[in-house]
């Protein structure tokens, strides 16, 4: 063995903490003492509840599960062409600023002059300055709530509707009060009709692809949300991470209010690579250096080297060409599961979707706990409808399905042979 081979070993056995290398003394086996972990006290009550609704999430994380058609992302085969293997060239010579030092609080400025862009193309005028860049979706909301919103407020969101966001709100200590998400958007006269009686500071709700029904909003009920929004002075948050999607003929709420009273959420992370900790909030000017101001305060920046890559993908039409071949893909599998669950009997709750999701409605006798539990034993992961309700209880059985990921026709003889055996 050569000595750089024999120094290479010893250095990773540090790296891992199995040795100790003295200077001057040689290296040691690390010593392990064992220590007793002192209980933990309880959560309070905000906290545990938070964490129930997040046990979706917690699954898609861990991925034990064979078959996924609960899964929140498309399978991994489809998003390999989006990456590149390795990184050509230079990328890091279009940095803004010294390399090594923190980023601006409103994040990378070319990203947000693309970003700008993109929103004029689909008819949303925004500029830079109204663009904060996030991690993910997920970091935007939490700065939404941190900024509007205080332990007691009310808010409503989409009922069924994205279930991390009611975690959070909870987390929060928020009052949550659900909003019937019909087939278009959302329940209007149920929006008006709560939205006077509780003034909520807040509604949070998707305009399109919503999660997890599929349902975009249509022009008159995008139209109808602004108007109760100007009504009773209440912030509109749209989360949309599937701005940039091809294929959806959704009205956008900014498109109509132009940041008056909305603002809006999206992230890369849905359509390139989860671990792309990449989103983004657009909103009027002066909210704008607002969040940047709260984002430098609660995490100084966000990801720079991870911003970088997104633009350099845009820049060179990568992502285009990934974002034309995921939407064929989509809807060549959306077909192929329409045509699948239809010849069982079963349909959709809405009747027009969009992006990966599917809320397809069970019969009344099947029990989604059950079907859940036994999903699991065949080691098939399943999404229950009553998880994305602001309460326990669901107006129908559901389940939301990634039609991503149903194509393996064990689901579908599993699901035959459950409802065919629920009492």
């Amino acid at each position: 063995m050569s000595k750089n081979t024999v120094i290479e070993g010893y250095a990773r056995l540090a790296a891992m903490g199995l040795v100790d290398p003295r200077r001057g003394a040689g290296v040691f086996v690390a010593r392990r003492t064992a220590t007793k972990t002192p209980p933990s006290p309880a959560p309070p009550p905000h906290l545990a509840e938070a964490v129930d609704r997040i046990s979706l999430l917690n699954e898609q994380v861990d991925q034990t599960f064979q078959l996924r058609p609960g899964d929140g992302r498309p399978p991994q085969a489809w998003m390999k062409s989006a990456l590149p293997s390795t990184l050509k060239g230079n990328i890091l010579a279009h940095f803004d600023g010294d390399q090594t030092a923190y980023g601006r609080a409103f994040g990378h400025l070319p990203l947000r002059e693309i970003i700008a862009a993109r929103m004029r193309q689909i008819g949303i005028q925004a500029a830079p300055e109204q663009i904060v860049t996030t991690f993910g979706a997920n970091h935007a909301l939490d700065l939404v709530i941190r900024r509007f919103l205080e332990p007691g407020d009310t808010v409503l969101v989409d009922d069924p509707g994205y279930y991390p966001l009611i975690a959070k709100l909870k987390l929060a200590r928020i009052d949550v009060i659900g909003v019937a998400r019909d087939g278009d958007g959302p329940n209007l006269a149920q929006l008006e009709a709560l939205a006077r009686l509780h003034r909520p500071k807040m509604f949070f709700t998707q305009s399109t692809c919503h999660n997890p029904t599929g349902s975009s909003m249509s022009l008159p009920v995008a139209h109808g949300v602004l108007r109760v929004a100007a009504i009773c002075a209440m912030i509109v948050i749209d989360n949309d991470p599937f701005t940039d999607l091809p294929g959806n003929t959704g009205t956008r709420l900014a498109a109509l209010d132009q940041f008056n009273s909305v603002i809006t959420i999206s992230t890369y992370s849905k359509l390139l690579s989860a671990s792309f900790r990449v989103g983004y909030m657009t909103c009027a000017p002066g909210i704008a250096r607002e969040m940047a101001e709260l984002k430098l305060v609660t995490t100084i920046n966000s990801s720079r080297f991870s911003e970088l890559i997104i633009t350099e993908l845009i820049r060179s039409r990568r992502y285009l060409r990934h974002l034309d071949q995921l939407a064929c893909r989509i809807d060549e599998a959306r077909a192929a599961y329409l045509l699948r669950v239809q010849a069982m009997g079963l349909t959709p709750a809405a009747q027009q979707e969009f992006g990966y999701y599917s809320f397809l409605r069970l019969p009344d006798r099947v029990d989604e706990r059950a079907l859940a539990r036994s999903a699991a034993e065949a080691g098939i992961f399943l999404a229950p409808g009553r998880l994305f309700y602001c309460g326990d209880a669901a107006p129908f059985p559901a389940m939301r399905v990634n039609v991503a990921r149903a194509g393996d026709a064990r689901f579908y003889r599993f699901l035959a042979r459950a409802i065919d055996h629920a009492d």
